[in-house]
């Protein structure tokens, strides 16, 4: 789904001279093409990187590894390699070693574009919203500057936002604002009888739509980034006990700790949709490469 989104955004943005799909069946080559993903499509990893300027990773988080264990002997010198994977810290770690052990001349930047669906495959494809989401890019000490600078303008080229963050910073920050909501999904949908789903509405469909995610993946990736995820939810539960005990103290009707306890809970919903609005209903702006001169020159068309 991933890389058949970032293909058709490449080609459609001119952001590279050839896209090349390497995909593991010839059904998968096909419907990439049908959907305009790639200019070209192999089963063979060598074949389909072996002049590669850029290659990106769109495996899930456990498997990235191997597939970069798979492609760094057979990149030539210089390539760049990129991933989308959700957690970075271990991914970023583990990479940086598997090519000093292989004493590569590749270089690895770790990259996030914040974007999906719940849904997985290349007919999920249009499904990804690239143009104005944010793309964490997650370079070290040991990255080369040149290599972060081409993947940073690569993921602008194709309409993302791009914020520079360490590996343990991404994983902090997205324990909260990714990890965290589709385990919340998950509990939200535990917690409901066939009474309650039965007479449930778009409130409860819109809120959980993350649980419909593959549970495979999503388990790899709360394994990989366990104790920020685990920090998080408790942090939350803090939320949900103080939350508690006013919405329990609205009960006591007429009281002064009932009146006390409904003017928190205003001030806190009232915020809580002020935050809201400010982030996701308000239009980003976004200027492609195209439409401002400032930012015209992104460098020669890479290969991916």
């Amino acid at each position: 789904m991933m890389g058949g989104a970032i293909g058709m955004a490449a080609r459609r943005a001119g952001s590279a001279s050839r896209v090349i799909g390497v995909a593991d069946s010839q059904e998968t080559i096909h419907r990439a093409k049908v959907k305009g993903a790639v200019d070209e499509a192999t089963l063979d990893l060598r074949a389909g990187i072996h002049d590669a300027d850029l290659v990106i990773l769109c495996v899930p988080v456990k498997t990235i590894l191997d597939a970069a264990a798979a492609v760094i002997p057979a990149c030539r010198e210089g390539t760049i390699i990129t991933d989308i994977g959700s957690s970075k810290a271990v991914i970023v770690q583990q990479v940086d070693s598997l090519i000093h052990k292989l004493k590569s001349k590749v270089h690895f930047v770790g990259s996030h574009p914040v974007t999906g669906s719940e849904k997985k495959g290349i007919d999920s494809a249009e499904m990804v919203h690239l143009l104005g989401a944010p793309c964490v890019v997650t370079p070290t000490q040991q990255t080369d500057n040149e290599a972060y600078r081409k993947v940073d303008e690569f993921w602008k080229s194709i309409g993302l936002k791009t914020v520079r963050m360490s590996p343990d910073d991404h994983d902090a920050t997205l324990a909260r604002s990714s990890h965290l909501p589709h385990v919340l999904a998950a509990a939200l949908v535990c917690i409901q009888t066939d009474r309650s789903m039965a007479v449930s509405g778009p409130g409860l469909r819109d809120m959980t739509r993350l649980a419909g995610s593959d549970p495979a993946m999503w388990s790899d990736i709360a394994e990989q980034n366990a104790l920020e995820v685990s920090r998080a939810l408790k942090e939350l539960g803090q939320e949900i006990v103080r939350l508690s005990g006013d919405i329990h103290e609205l009960a006591a009707h007429g009281t002064p700790g009932a009146e006390s306890a409904r003017e928190r809970l205003f001030r806190y919903l009232a915020d809580a949709r002020q935050r809201h609005e400010k982030r996701f209903l308000v239009a980003p702006k976004v200027v492609l490469p195209e439409d401002n001169e400032d930012i015209q020159d992104v460098g020669e068309p890479i290969q991916m």
